[in-house]
């Protein structure tokens, strides 16, 4: 497996600026964040966009193997307005990670904030809809879907019900339901501890659904998304389960955690998550 980052550590420079920035710490490989996503978007079409960034990873021998769809995207949504609103976005998202060569595009599962047993089958019924909308486009644009898993500590929702998606099972029963091969999962490690979730046992239970890897780190009384060793995640086991499946994808890091505005300290934290990674991958 390769070391991977998630650009968003560097979010208020540039993707291209990122990019740079990190190789120069010794990473080869990315996740485009969802801020870098959104500056890309803002710049117009997709070729137009970008096409710096694309010549840049080619020149830089990189790969932006992963990208993080919009985070407030709500496709499950009981608001009309804004969950067409969302998947017009995610949709958009989809034909820059397309130009950019990303083979999986992460996100979350929406539905949020239903009060009543009505409520919470109507955006079961809306996910359904938004994700077979979703998984179609994708895979005409030659892109996957992980979807992620999410985090709720345990508590009960509405009805006793918990944050859909906080058990892999709901994931797997959603893709299964939709049949489209373009859709899979994201393993979150940081949610699915806060989760108390036997992480190697769901890794061989999603088997080759398991698309993409948001890995970091927790004492599990937060989503805390520290860098690998800064929490009580065990992590060979989840290593070895991975390499048990023949996981194909990167071991990519998602740890908004070690974020600091001082750009010196952003650095520092940057190498020595290479450096962590490589250790952690090395003896295992």
């Amino acid at each position: 497996m390769t070391p991977c980052i998630w650009t968003s550590l560097f979010h208020t420079l540039s993707p291209e600026e990122a990019v740079r920035r990190f190789h120069t710490h010794g990473w080869r490989s990315f996740e485009l964040s969802t801020e870098h996503l959104d500056m890309l978007q803002d710049r117009g079409s997709p070729t137009k966009a970008c096409g710096a960034l694309r010549e840049l990873l080619s020149d830089l021998d990189s790969e932006m193997r992963q990208a993080h769809a919009m985070i407030q995207a709500d496709v499950a949504g009981l608001d009309d307005a804004r969950r067409e609103a969302d998947l017009r976005r995610v949709l958009a998202q989809l034909e820059y990670c397309s130009e950019l060569g990303v083979q999986n595009a992460v996100l979350h599962p929406g539905g949020y904030h239903a009060a009543t047993r009505e409520e919470l089958a109507e955006q079961s019924r809306r996910r359904l809809e938004s994700f077979a909308r979703l998984a179609a486009r994708a895979a005409e644009l030659g892109v996957n879907i992980a979807i992620e898993n999410m985090a709720d500590g345990g508590r009960g929702g509405p009805l006793g019900r918990r944050r859909f998606g906080a058990v892999l099972d709901e994931l797997l029963e959603l893709i299964e339901t939709v049949g489209s091969p373009a859709l899979g999962i994201c393993l979150d490690t940081s949610h699915a501890n806060v989760q108390g979730i036997d992480q190697p046992d769901a890794i061989r239970h999603a088997g080759a659904h398991l698309f993409a890897l948001h890995v970091s780190d927790n004492d599990t009384t937060g989503d805390q998304h520290r860098m690998p060793g800064y929490g009580t995640i065990d992590w060979p086991p989840i290593v070895t389960a991975l390499r048990e499946i023949e996981f194909p994808g990167p071991f990519n890091l998602e740890i908004p955690g070690e974020n600091h505005p001082i750009m010196a300290i952003a650095d520092a934290r940057s190498a020595a998550a290479l450096k962590v990674t490589q250790v952690l991958l090395a003896e295992t």
